[in-house]
């Protein structure tokens, strides 16, 4: 049986796959900026249809947002020049940037706007991320006049003008009301319009998509006539195409750095690090077995060496995790908490206090989230921790697919009470969110814990970000404490290598998506 910094070591030198036949793309003209994705979601050009990877992945360079977010979390300007609270907190007034055109030519305006929150996001076909949370949240929204839109909500929203942003999602953008009342839904999915530096020009499904560069932009216009972005899904495809001056940009793993670096490229880094973890599900529940006591899940995160994972696995691009999936951006992110102490002897000790001196045996479920591409070799190299001080750890490769059903159901599916399963996701911007989401019983998506879900529903109705902020520090003091889930690091795990005809972008925290940054590449 190999030792944990053995298998660790392993996966170092695990080969690359091998390079399959890239697609044809426009040569090197100097007018086409050429990037090679590794996913394009959902192919469905309508973005009130489609997840947050779909629409920020493959529609992300047709659009703006109401406002912007930096790598700091700072708030500024978007389509939106201001915006104001009302006196009870239950409504924003925004004041619009003139003179924005949509691609058909007409001028985007306060009815745009209406109809975008009104209508678009919340009209019974619409399924993007936040569409539950806006049709419950918004109450009306009143044009004012031809530039200024006042958005009334149903309780106090003070992070409003945060969600308004690219960060959290899609829903921050403008439709086109009057096209697409011209076109219909299903002609505009076929033939999107927006008010991004990219307009649409064709899209073959699982292959590539391609803009045309908008002219006189407000926020720049591109330095290139066209983009076309390629699906090339394998990884070692996607390098070989930039090494050999196919594409000018190209997603890459932490694995393929030191490849892409040594050839003469450079790296761009999401700026918003990636929360890579492992879950422990329904810990909380009567039939979760070892991991039910405190003292088991102490002792599993106690096993794991977080720092030589960082240094090996995820070559020093990161830092060891306290909590999760919060980042440094997050409203309400807990710095002062410290991650756990690697203490294998510690953790044998607490096993057998807990009854489990000759260990126990746990499923680790390996799938692929949040574009983490180790997913894998992270399960083995945690198993590895974990079977040093006694827990047999059976690895089960998935995908998303298939394991999406067992934690969403509620209660959770027997087949992962109790067990385990590696995650990566980027923190939302909003703290209250990833309450909500992660750790409450109430929560719709992953329940992880049931010791917070008051302070969870208290944070979500604070009127005020700092009260927001003080109640997730909270939250999260108490899942550290009690050991919930297994924090690996926040990772710069999402990286792109670039070069040929580009010099130089300037990416913005799009949660883990380039596109919607191209229009800074030069």
């Amino acid at each position: 049986m190999l030792n944990a910094s053995k298998r660790l070591l392993l996966f170092l030198f695990l080969a690359l796959p091998m390079t399959l036949a890239a697609p044809a793309l426009a040569a090197d003209d100097g007018k086409t900026l050429r990037y090679a994705a590794g996913s394009f979601g959902e192919e469905s050009m309508d973005p009130t249809r489609t997840s947050i990877s779909a629409s920020l992945g493959l529609v992300g360079p047709l659009w703006d947002w109401l406002t912007e977010i930096d790598a700091a979390g700072k708030l500024s300007p978007g389509l939106a020049l201001s915006w104001e609270a009302g006196a009870d907190g239950k409504s924003w007034t925004f004041k619009l940037r003139p003179g924005v055109k949509f691609h058909d030519g007409s001028e985007m305006t306060a009815e745009d706007v209406q109809f975008t929150l009104m209508e678009g996001f919340r009209r019974p076909k619409a399924k993007a991320s936040r569409v539950r949370q806006f049709r419950k949240g918004i109450q009306d929204v009143k044009v004012v006049d031809r530039h200024t839109v006042t958005v009334i909500t149903a309780r106090p929203w003070p992070t409003f003008p945060y969600d308004m942003s690219f960060q959290p999602g899609i829903e921050g953008i403008v439709l086109p009301k009057a096209y697409i009342e011209k076109v219909g839904w299903d002609g505009f999915a076929q033939k999107p319009v927006g008010t991004g530096p990219w307009k649409f020009v064709k899209h073959e499904v699982g292959n590539f998509i391609e803009f045309e560069a908008v002219k006189d932009h407000w926020r720049g216009s591109p330095n290139f006539d066209r983009l076309r972005t390629v699906l090339v899904k394998e990884a070692s495809t996607r390098v070989a195409m930039l090494k050999t001056g196919q594409v000018d940009v190209a997603r890459i793993s932490l694995d393929e750095v030191q490849e892409v670096s040594k050839a003469g490229f450079k790296i761009a880094e999401d700026p918003q690090p990636t929360s890579v973890r492992i879950h422990l599900y329904a810990t909380y529940y009567d039939e979760a077995g070892p991991v039910k006591d405190v003292r088991v899940r102490q002792a599993l995160n106690l096993a794991v060496n977080r720092q030589e994972i960082l240094d090996t696995l995820l070559h020093g691009k990161g830092k060891p995790a306290a909590v999760f999936p919060s980042s440094p951006i997050s409203i309400g992110y807990p710095a002062d908490l410290k991650p756990y102490p690697y203490d294998p002897a510690k953790a044998k000790k607490l096993l057998a206090e807990a009854g489990y001196p000759n260990g126990f045996s746990i499923k680790l479920f390996a799938l692929p989230t949040g574009g983490f591409t180790q997913y894998l070799q992270l399960a083995e190299i945690v198993a590895g921790y974990w079977e040093a001080i006694g827990v047999k750890t059976s690895i089960v490769p998935t995908d998303i697919g298939a394991f999406r059903p067992l934690y969403i159901a509620n209660p959770q599916k027997p087949e992962i009470v109790g067990q385990a399963g590696t995650f990566a996701t980027t923190g939302r911007l909003n703290g209250s969110d990833s309450l909500r989401i992660w750790w409450s019983a109430k929560g719709r998506i992953i329940k992880m814990a049931n010791t917070v879900d008051d302070i969870a529903s208290k944070a979500a109705g604070e009127a005020t970000i700092d009260g927001i902020a003080a109640q997730v520090r909270k939250a999260y003091t108490i899942l550290h404490n009690e050991y919930r889930g297994v924090p690996i690091a926040d990772v710069k795990g999402i990286l792109w290598g670039y070069g040929n005809q580009v010099k130089d972008i300037q990416l913005r925290p799009h949660r883990g998506y380039i596109e919607p940054s191209l229009v800074t590449a030069k």
